[in-house]
């Protein structure tokens, strides 16, 4: 499954992934890079290597790396001056996203401290983590979430997205901050 999601979804010119993809019109619908669905690759492939538990040298391994470092790479490139990133991502013009970010941070810092990527890779997790705290309410809730998106015809769909406080978008955030707590140990 991991394979077939990287040869139907990783765009190959920027490392970003697309939010979907149909078989029956060898298509990526409107070919946005949701910033959520990138998030739950940058969440997942550490957590995947952690659970596949494959030898240093492993083709595997290396190869799954070598996809999130690229993905990594593309998102440093788009992360915004705030430190959150936008709902499309390589889109200024999208609104800034708070579970994307959440997702980002929690999965970089995860590879940098499972040693997956190199340890240059938090200032670019740092960034993040300080955008959510800004982010984050007395309450404890993460704002600037977008509500449920269904794969979009268009990227201007994605704009259209109301943002609210969301439960899923409070799980990621505490995902972020846990693994943060990983700095004091």
């Amino acid at each position: 499954q991991v394979l077939l999601h990287i040869q139907v979804l990783q765009d190959k010119h920027t490392g970003l992934w697309y939010h979907g993809w149909r078989f029956d019109q060898h298509d990526n619908f409107g070919g946005a890079f949701w910033g959520r669905g990138n998030s739950w690759i940058t969440i997942s492939f550490p957590e995947l290597l952690n659970i596949f538990d494959l030898p240093v040298g492993d083709a595997l391994r290396n190869y799954m790396i070598t996809i999130l470092t690229e993905q990594i790479d593309a998102l440093a490139k788009y992360q915004d001056a705030s430190g959150l990133w936008h709902t499309l991502i390589n889109d200024p013009t999208s609104y800034l996203e708070g579970s994307a970010t959440a997702g980002f941070t929690y999965g970089i810092l995860k590879a940098v401290h499972d040693h997956y990527i190199d340890a240059q890779y938090k200032t670019v997790a740092m960034s993040g983590l300080t955008a959510l705290f800004a982010n984050i309410d007395d309450t404890g809730a993460l704002a600037r979430t977008s509500a449920g998106t269904p794969m979009g015809e268009t990227k201007d769909f994605y704009k259209q997205i109301k943002i609210s406080v969301m439960p899923y978008g409070q799980s990621m955030a505490a995902l972020a901050l846990t693994e943060y707590l990983k700095e004091f140990f």
